[in-house]
């Protein structure tokens, strides 16, 4: 994966303004699932015993989750520290405690049910709303989603920890008319699109338009490319074509003129071969054009024929032989002892 484009459209999908409150606890939400932890340690009181934290490269998404629980009147701590290894970008980090509001808070965004067991896949009540499961998209892609460069091949992945949310997200997808795929990874589980129009379209559904647009505009590239080469290839092929057809011309002139049979052909077909003697690289349409009877290609391609089929009757056996095999694009063959 290229982090430079990750980067670019995690922090973009983390700049996106929710209007409706319901989309803001869906985006938070996907945004938990994806690359949040639910602790449990030793304590007497709920606060002590569970605390809610959040690691996360990308500023706005920290101060997404931040602000969603202090919505709810939930306090908690923003922490900012440089990996110690890899890359050593900055992670930013929420910390909150597990306070009845802040675990009332996990309830409503269906990580939590009431018996304070977590709920591994997607709450049904949280996508209800066609909204609201963009938003917990977006959520997904700003916590664990990464992509290719728009200039390699379309790939779009999603990464969660355990198989149920794994099959929520799937079947989230394919409500959308997305054809995701699903494999695991090292205990993790991946969801990815392929298709690049698929790519572009989560991105831009997910509220990331600039980044969608960088990777439509990168197909309109390939496409041009691949046609350009097709329509260079075309072109490489008809002129060996032209050449070789040219050579086989004049080759025919060549021997009729040494066997003085040029001067016995009819006139039509040596003023064709003075034509052709004289533009030796110029294509059937290109040598009709040039013609002072107005040929049509046809009948010049017909006479030129004719040329060729002369000279393989005035040629000696064996001569003709090997003029026959340079026509197929053969190597002479030599004569049995």
């Amino acid at each position: 994966m290229t982090v430079g484009f990750t980067r670019v459209f995690r922090e973009e999908l983390a700049k996106v303004q929710e209007t409706r409150s319901c989309c803001r606890l869906a985006a938070a939400a996907g945004l938990l699932h994806t690359a949040g932890s639910f602790m449990i340690h030793g304590g007497l009181t709920e606060e002590e015993r569970y605390e809610i934290r959040l690691a996360t490269p990308v500023q706005g998404a920290a101060k997404m989750v931040y602000s969603q629980f202090k919505a709810f009147g939930v306090g908690g701590e923003l922490l900012v520290y440089r990996e110690p290894r890899f890359q050593r970008r900055l992670i930013y980090e929420v910390r909150l405690r597990g306070t009845r509001p802040a675990l009332q808070v996990l309830n409503e965004m269906g990580l939590l049910r009431d018996d304070f067991s977590l709920e591994p896949g997607i709450s049904p009540r949280l996508v209800r709303k066609g909204c609201c499961r963009h938003a917990f998209l977006r959520g997904c892609l700003i916590g664990s989603g990464s992509a290719n460069a728009p200039q390699r091949e379309a790939h779009l992945e999603i990464v969660v920890t355990n198989e149920a949310l794994c099959q929520d997200l799937v079947g989230l997808l394919l409500g959308l008319d997305f054809h995701p795929g699903w494999r695991t990874r090292r205990g993790d589980y991946v969801v990815y699109l392929k298709n690049r129009d698929e790519v572009a379209g989560l991105l831009a559904l997910a509220g990331a338009h600039a980044a969608a647009l960088q990777v439509e505009e990168q197909a309109v590239v390939k496409e041009v490319r691949a046609r350009a080469n097709r329509l260079a290839n075309c072109d490489a092929a008809n002129t060996q074509r032209v050449t070789d057809a040219a050579a086989r011309q004049l080759e025919a002139i060549a021997r009729l003129k040494a066997r003085g049979a040029l001067n016995h052909l009819p006139r039509a077909l040596q003023e064709v071969a003075a034509l052709r003697v004289s533009h030796p690289y110029l294509s059937l349409a290109e040598l009709a054009e040039a013609s002072e009877e107005g040929l049509t290609r046809s009948a010049l391609n017909h006479r030129l024929r004719r040329l060729v089929e002369a000279a393989e009757e005035a040629a000696a056996p064996g001569q003709r032989a090997r003029i026959h095999d340079r026509r197929e694009g053969e190597q002479p063959r030599r004569k049995a002892g």
